[in-house]
């Protein structure tokens, strides 16, 4: 004879998790973290030793709270998506810059980006005000946040830009002169030039413009309608009394230092 009891609870239990959120949640007990990142080096990458400085740090402090990190490496526009709404898969997703979001809050200072143009050297730019920016075809990356001044301009559609995917592309674009410049990391510029081997003949020509650029604070982006988002608090802790060499910015100064204190 069928056990109808144990059938019936079968069945609910069956019925519960198809109506489960896609995501694993961290339950009670539990010692794994689920976060977002993007190939992004030398601050994020599968292929870097320790997911690359940032991915080290992140999971360095989660582990000091007892906690081991799982990060998945995704396009930049699936890690957001998958960690923001009110059912997110992942904890966070980093690194992210300054911004206000509805789900999402941030963590106090995980790094430093300084964002600017790169250029090739046989056609310097000539920037003495933002003005100068209009004269000049700008490659950026798709869903990249660029420079304050540069989106706001791309917004008031003062610009040419042109839209690549990644950094790569609009480098290599660059260096054949089919852009003016490109909105890069000066990090990011560095390695690239430095490990691709499209890029490496042009090492001597790819350089970063200093007269425009701004500097952003990374940090982890937690979504507050997580069911762990509640570590948050501890995280920033941590953070806060981290004293390992990590080297964010040899240019920082204490006034820089100051805009990366954690959130309260």
């Amino acid at each position: 004879m069928p056990n109808y009891r144990l059938l019936a609870a079968t069945l609910l239990g069956l019925l519960l998790s198809a109506s489960a959120p896609a995501s694993q949640p961290l339950q009670q007990g539990s010692n794994t973290v689920y976060l977002a990142s993007l190939e992004w080096p030398p601050y994020t990458g599968q292929q870097l030793a320790n997911g690359g400085k940032t991915a080290e740090l992140v999971s360095h402090i989660f582990q000091q709270m007892g906690y081991q990190v799982v990060i998945d490496f995704l396009p930049w526009s699936r890690a957001v998506r998958f960690s923001t709404g009110p059912e997110p898969k992942y904890l966070a997703y980093f690194p992210e810059y300054p911004l206000e979001h509805d789900d999402l809050k941030l963590s106090g200072c995980i790094g430093y980006s300084h964002v600017g143009l790169a250029e090739h050297s046989n056609a310097p730019l000539q920037i003495n005000s933002t003005e100068d920016l209009k004269n000049y075809r700008l490659g950026v990356v798709q869903d990249y946040v660029n420079t304050t001044t540069i989106d706001q301009m791309i917004e008031d559609k003062l610009l040419k830009v042109e839209v690549s995917l990644n950094d790569k592309q609009n480098l290599l674009r660059l260096a054949h002169q089919r852009l003016d410049a490109a909105v890069i990391d000066y990090d990011v510029l560095q390695y690239l030039i430095a490990t691709e081997p499209e890029l490496t003949p042009f090492k001597q020509v790819l350089q970063f413009n200093h007269s425009e650029y701004e500097m952003k604070t990374l940090h982890m982006a937690v979504n507050i309608h997580h069911p762990a988002a509640i570590l948050l608090t501890e995280f920033n802790q941590k953070l806060n009394e981290l004293t390992l060499p990590y080297d964010f910015s040899k240019a920082m100064t204490a006034d820089q230092a100051g805009l990366c204190k954690p959130a309260a």
